[in-house]
C-alpha cells in the first residue's frame, strides 16, 4: 500500500534490464567478443504508477568491461529499443565489473531539462560489480546475485509541483538542505544544495511542473528533522518554502523517487529585478542596463510574437558563457533590439549551435555596439551577432551595428556579424575582426547567403583567414539570385587556397567555378561601388596545381553580374597560388548581363578586380567620387567611418571564451 501524508511523498520504483543468454566460444586475447544485454519493459508495483521513464538502448552507448584488463564494447547496428549487442575485444578473469557507460566520475548536483515533463536529461549510469561472467547479462539485483556480484544503479528525482495561478515561468528549481545531505555524485561526496535549471517551461493556471533528475547509486540517508528548503525562480519571482522532515527519509538508488507540493503554503515571493525599466512592448520596451538583464532576455521571447529591448548602458560580460537567443527550430521567436548606442563587451560563446548573441535574429537589430567578442563553434555558422541572419520566412534588418572580435571556426560558414544570412537588409554596420576558419565561406560581415540578402554602406577590417577556400572582405560567397552588395569596402587581409575576394570571395550561383556555368549562369547579384582597400589578399595554396581564381574585388564571379564601379587600393599586395602566374590585377570595365564581364587569362580566371585607383587617392576619397551619401559616412579620415558609430575604422585590436515498489515519506 502507499502511503500518503500530507502534500509530499517519494515513489519508488525499480528500472531494471534482463537478457537473453548466448554461448560464446573461448576466444584468443586479440579476439572480438559479441556480448548481449536486454532491458525489460518497466517494473510495476501493486499500484501500477506510470512513471514515464523507460530505458532504451542508443546508438552511441559503450559498455566498459573490468577484469584482469578492462575494454570498451561499442553497440552495434541493428539493436532495438529494448535488445542490444556490443562488441570488443576478451577480457580475461573470473570476475568482473560491467560499467554503462564507464566508471568516470560523474556530478547530479546541477542538470538542466528542457520543456516540462521531460526525462531526455536523465542519464542511466550502472556497475555489475565483481560478477562470474559478462557474455549475457542484465543490470537487475538479481542477476547480479545469481552471478554472485552486485549492482550499482542510478536513480530518478521526479519533482511534481503546483503554484499560485499567477506563477507561469518558472527556471529554476533549487532544494538545498543545512548540511550536506545529497550525492553529488556516483563516489562519497556530499552536498547540501541540488539544482535544476529550466528552459523554455512556460504553465497554465493549475497546471503542474514536472522536473527530472538522475540521482546517485548511493541511497541518500536524511535524518528526522532535517528542514529542506525549496526555492523555486519564476519570471517574476522567487518563490521559497521549508519542509521539516518529521521522520527520516532516503532518496533511493535505482527508483523514481517523487518529492510533491501543492499550491497551498507558498509564500509572497521576493521580486526579482528583471530589468531595469519597461514592459516589452514595442512603446514601452524593457532596459536593460547590466549583465543579469541580459539573462532574463530567453525567457521573456514568445513563440509566434515579438518583445522588444533596450539597452541603458554599456553592458559587460565578463564571466558569462552566452546561450544564443532564438537558436531552436523553427525560430519564431521575434525580437526587436536597440542598442541606443551603448556597447556590449565581452561577448564570450561557444554553443553547439549558431553561436553569437542572436543565435537566429528574426526582427531587427539596431544601434549597437559589441566590443572584445569571443566565439567559438566546431559544429555550427556562427558569427559575433548571430549564427543566421533572418531565415526562410523569418527576415531580419540591422543597421548601425559594429562588432570587434574574435571568431574561431572549424566548421563552414563564419561571418564578421552572421555566418549564414536570409532574408535579411544588413545597412550601416561595420566589423573589426580577426576570423581564423579551418574551412570555407568566411566574411566580414556574413559568410554566405542561403536566401536573399542586401548588403548596403558596411565596412570590415582585420583579418580573414580561411585555411581552404571562399573568404571575402565582405562576404564569403554570394549563391543565392539577387543578393548583393553596395558602397562598401574592405580593409581586412584576406586569405586562402582560393576564391579569396577584396569585397565577395565567389559570385557565381554556386557554379563551381567552371567554364560553361560561369559563363552560362546569370545569378543577378549586385557588386557595385564597392572599394578593395585590402592591404593584402593571398592564396596559401602551396601544391603545384592551377587553383580558381582569387580577385580584388571579387574572386570568381559569373561573368553576367551586375559589377560596376568598383576600385582597389593602387599598392594592394596581391599573391596568388604557385600555378595561378597569369592571374594578374587588371583593369575591368563594368559588366551586366547584358555586357558580360571579360574573362581574365588561365583557365579558371573568373576574377573581378574594378580599376586601381588613382596613386595617392585614400579610401575616403575613392567613395566620394562614388557618391557615398555624407549622411551615412564621415570622410574626414583617410578611411571613411560612419557617423552614427563613432568608431574610427581599424583603431581596436581583435581580442576575444527494484523487483517492488518501495517508498520513502518527507512530512511537513
Amino acid at each position: 500500500m502507499i502511503k500518503r501524508i500530507n502534500l509530499i511523498s517519494i515513489a519508488l520504483l525499480l528500472v531494471g534490464v534482463s537478457c537473453a543468454r548466448t554461448e560464446l566460444r573461448q576466444p584468443e586475447q586479440d579476439d572480438l567478443v559479441t556480448i548481449r544485454a536486454t532491458f525489460p519493459q518497466d517494473t510495476r508495483g501493486a499500484a501500477s504508477i506510470a512513471t514515464g521513464i523507460s530505458w532504451t538502448w542508443s546508438a552511441d552507448d559503450i559498455l566498459t568491461i573490468i577484469g584482469d584488463n578492462t575494454e570498451t564494447f561499442t553497440i552495434k547496428e541493428g539493436f532495438t529499443p529494448k535488445e542490444a549487442q556490443f562488441v570488443g575485444k576478451v577480457v580475461k578473469g573470473s570476475k568482473f565489473s560491467i560499467a554503462y557507460p564507464s566508471l568516470d566520475p560523474v556530478d547530479w548536483s546541477i542538470q538542466t531539462q528542457k520543456g516540462n515533463n521531460s526525462p531526455d536529461q536523465l542519464r542511466y549510469v550502472a556497475v555489475l560489480d565483481d560478477v562470474d561472467s559478462y557474455t549475457t547479462f542484465t543490470y537487475s539485483p538479481e542477476w547480479a546475485q545469481n552471478h554472485g556480484g552486485s549492482l550499482r544503479q542510478t536513480g530518478v528525482f521526479k519533482f511534481l509541483f503546483t503554484f499560485p495561478n499567477s506563477v507561469t515561468t518558472v527556471t529554476s528549481i533549487v532544494l538545498s538542505a543545512p548540511s550536506p545531505v545529497f550525492y553529488a555524485g556516483n563516489d562519497d561526496s556530499l552536498t547540501d544544495k541540488l539544482t535544476l535549471n529550466l528552459k523554455d517551461i512556460t504553465l497554465v493556471p493549475g497546471q503542474t511542473l514536472i522536473g527530472w533528475m538522475t540521482t546517485s547509486w548511493n541511497h541518500a540517508q536524511i535524518p528526522a528533522g532535517t528542514v529542506l528548503n525549496v526555492t523555486v525562480t519564476t519570471d517574476r519571482e522567487m518563490l521559497s518554502r521549508d519542509v521539516t522532515l518529521v521522520e527520516g527519509a532516503t532518496i533511493k538508488s535505482g527508483v523514481v523517487n517523487t518529492f510533491t507540493l501543492t499550491a497551498e503554503g507558498w509564500p509572497g515571493g521576493e521580486v526579482i529585478d528583471r530589468y531595469a525599466g519597461g514592459s516589452g512592448t514595442a512603446a514601452d520596451p524593457w532596459i536593460i542596463t547590466n549583465s543579469e538583464h541580459m539573462g532574463h532576455i530567453k525567457g521573456d521571447l514568445v513563440a509566434g510574437e515579438t518583445r522588444y529591448f533596450k539597452l541603458g548602458a554599456d553592458i559587460d560580460m565578463t564571466g558569462v558563457e552566452w546561450e544564443p537567443l532564438n537558436y531552436e527550430d523553427p525560430y519564431n521567436k521575434r525580437i526587436e533590439f536597440d542598442g541606443d548606442g551603448y556597447t556590449i563587451s565581452n561577448l564570450s560563446c561557444s554553443a553547439e549551435t549558431y553561436p553569437g548573441l542572436f543565435g537566429v535574429l528574426y526582427g531587427k537589430c539596431v544601434n549597437l555596439n559589441i566590443r572584445k567578442a569571443s566565439i567559438t563553434t566546431k559544429s555550427s555558422t556562427a558569427g559575433i551577432l548571430g549564427g543566421y541572419g533572418g531565415t526562410g520566412g523569418k527576415p531580419c534588418e540591422v543597421r548601425n551595428v559594429h562588432v570587434q572580435g574574435v571568431i574561431k571556426s572549424d566548421r563552414s560558414s563564419v561571418g564578421g556579424l552572421f555566418g549564414s544570412a536570409r532574408e535579411a537588409t544588413i545597412t550601416a554596420c561595420s566589423a573589426d575582426i580577426d576570423i581564423q576558419s579551418n574551412t570555407s565561406r568566411s566574411g566580414g560581415i556574413i559568410g554566405y547567403d542561403p536566401g536573399l540578402v542586401t548588403i548596403r554602406d558596411c565596412y570590415s577590417t582585420g583579418s580573414i583567414v580561411s585555411e581552404t577556400q571562399i573568404a571575402g572582405g565582405i562576404c564569403g560567397e554570394l549563391i543565392t539570385e539577387g543578393s548583393s552588395v553596395y558602397n562598401c569596402y574592405s580593409s581586412a587581409t584576406v586569405v586562402a587556397q582560393f576564391y579569396a575576394g577584396g569585397i565577395v570571395g565567389r559570385a557565381n550561383k554556386n557554379a563551381k567555378g567552371n567554364k560553361d556555368n560561369n559563363e552560362s549562369v546569370q545569378p543577378n547579384n549586385h557588386i557595385e561601388k564597392c572599394i578593395a582597400w585590402n592591404n593584402r589578399i593571398e592564396s596559401n595554396a602551396t601544391d603545384g596545381n592551377e587553383h580558381y581564381s582569387n580577385g580584388a574585388i571579387v574572386g570568381s564571379t559569373a561573368i553576367k553580374n551586375y559589377l560596376a564601379d568598383c576600385y582597389r587600393r593602387a599598392d594592394l599586395v596581391f599573391i596568388n597560388c604557385p600555378k595561378n602566374e597569369a592571374y594578374v590585377l587588371t583593369d575591368q570595365e563594368n559588366a551586366s548581363p547584358s555586357n558580360p564581364l571579360v574573362k581574365g587569362t588561365g583557365t579558371y580566371n573568373y576574377a573581378y578586380n574594378g580599376k586601381a585607383a588613382p596613386s595617392g587617392a585614400t579610401c575616403s576619397s575613392v567613395a566620394q567620387s562614388l557618391g557615398w551619401s555624407s549622411d551615412i559616412w564621415d570622410f574626414s579620415g583617410a578611411l571613411p567611418k560612419h557617423k552614427t558609430s563613432g568608431e574610427t575604422p581599424g583603431d581596436q585590436s581583435a581580442t576575444g571564451q527494484l523487483p517492488d515498489f518501495e517508498y520513502s515519506v518527507f512530512f511537513e
